[in-house]
């Protein structure tokens, strides 16, 4: 259960930066569409780790979990990768560090902190890099419907991590933990708006890719 736990912190993490994003623009998102967005996660958790039990049960169980684990490991390390490549080619961040009101950590930061997850999903990269993009109507709250929408870019970020960890022994656990993270990472992200240092946050992103790479040496050891 304690990999689980940890394999579920890692596929939310962006979450938090979602939430600030949300925050610096002020647009709401009340229980209902959270739940959704929890809902959404948990759906999609759920479908990528059937579809990963079913290879599991195609090859033997010894060469699916070093696999699994060993995909965990590479998504792990890739995301580090990014992160530090990230790092050097974008300046904002820097700049903004030395700024002292709130609105130093602008959606630019966001852009640089935490679209590297994001960056194959279209119209998902927009909705999660531009806050505003998922509230459609303007109204500065984000309805049930634009919920399922923000629910869904989420959701397929860490839909190959959840095959993964199907296939290296992940318990179902995961799918509750993932799904109550990201709701709780969202919230916490707009509480914390303004209010962390971009130091900490720049840190802060290498996070899942350090549990990522963790969990997968864990199952291989």
């Amino acid at each position: 259960m304690g990999l689980a736990l940890f394999t579920a912190l890692a596929l939310s993490f962006d979450g938090l930066g979602v939430g600030m994003a949300y925050g610096l623009k002020r647009i709401r998102i009340p229980f209902g569409p959270m739940s959704i967005i929890g809902l959404c996660t948990a759906l999609a958790m759920t479908v990528s780790m059937l579809f990963g039990h079913l290879l599991l049960s195609q090859v033997s169980i010894i060469s699916a979990g070093s696999l699994g684990a060993s995909i965990l490991l590479a998504l792990g390390i890739y995301h580090l990768i990014s992160v530090f490549r990230n790092g050097r080619t974008a300046k904002t961040v820097p700049a903004m560090a030395s700024c002292s009101s709130p609105n130093a950590y602008g959606i630019n930061a966001y852009k640089t902190l935490f679209s590297i997850n994001l960056s194959i999903f279209g119209l998902v990269i927009q909705v999660l890099k531009t806050p505003d993009t998922a509230d459609l109507d303007r109204s500065g709250t984000i309805n049930l419907k634009e919920s399922i929408l923000l629910g869904i870019a989420l959701a397929l970020d860490s839909f190959a991590a959840g095959i993964a960890a199907s296939m290296a022994g992940i318990t179902f656990y995961v799918i509750v933990f993932v799904a109550v993270l990201q709701i709780l990472m969202i919230r916490a992200g707009q509480v914390l708006t303004g209010k962390l240092p971009v130091a900490v946050l720049d840190k802060l992103k290498v996070v899942p890719g350090l549990l990522l790479i963790i969990i997968g040496l864990l199952k291989i050891i």
